[in-house]
């Protein structure tokens, strides 16, 4: 069993935490493994927080692109993953897959 080269990036509100985010790194990209944002939370901006953050940091590592999957079916999920530059490539596992470059 390999290390594995990971961050767990966290937003909280009045002290309280309201979302995460795993980062995985692997083969020099990134991938998405988690973006969870609780419910009394969701539609005020929390997940693009998490994912503006996560492709800044990225970016500040040199990591050239960023892939995630999501449900065919999360509107607001694919939504926001479009509105923030990502691609739709395909489906990966059942999922719609999704690349960012960063870094060409």
């Amino acid at each position: 069993m390999g290390k594995l080269d990971c961050e767990l990036v966290y937003l909280t509100e009045n002290g309280e935490q309201v979302g995460s985010l795993l980062l995985v790194y692997e083969g020099g990209c990134a991938s998405v493994f988690s973006l969870e944002v609780l419910a009394p939370y969701r539609g005020k901006g929390h997940g693009k927080k998490l994912m503006l953050h996560a492709i800044e940091h990225c970016r500040n590592r040199g990591i050239p692109s960023i892939e995630l999957n999501t449900e065919k079916d999360n509107a607001a999920a694919n939504r926001l993953y479009g509105s923030l530059g990502f691609d739709l490539v395909g489906e990966k596992f059942g999922f719609n897959n999704y690349v960012l470059k960063i870094h060409s």
